[in-house]
């Protein structure tokens, strides 16, 4: 069934519009400056979140133990006292380090190539002298 060419035009050129539209999304999605942007913005909330719960959860190391609550000056204070103390060293938030080993291998396998290419070309520039 044929269309009026009027129609079929103003299909063309919505349809365009909308592709228009989608490809300016995508380009902003995938432009390193707002990658960027939303990293840093997602970094500085996990901080903040990270501040907050470390304030939160009276994270600041174990009580203090006063002079007054020793016992014959040895200076760790009374039984009552070290149990505190030491109770008090597992308060704060463990923090548990992870080591990427996909980047580990890409960072050195950048230095590897670097370092070859620095020593081919010192061999060439030998060579030509």
């Amino acid at each position: 069934m044929p269309q009026d060419p009027a129609a079929i035009q103003q299909q063309i050129e919505n349809t365009r519009a909308e592709l228009a539209v989608t490809l300016d999304a995508i380009a902003e999605i995938v432009s390193p400056r707002r990658v960027a942007e939303r990293t840093g913005e997602q970094i500085r909330g996990r901080v903040a979140e990270l501040r907050q719960k470390m304030i939160t959860s009276g994270f600041g190391g174990p009580p203090a133990i006063t002079a007054d609550s020793s016992v014959a000056g040895n200076g760790y204070g009374t039984p009552a006292d070290r149990r505190e103390l030491v109770a008090g060293l597992d308060t704060g938030p463990v923090v548990q380090r992870v080591v990427r080993w996909d980047r580990v291998a890409a960072v050195g396998s950048g230095v590897l190539v670097l370092f070859v290419s620095v020593r081919r070309r010192r061999r060439r520039r030998a060579r030509v002298l």
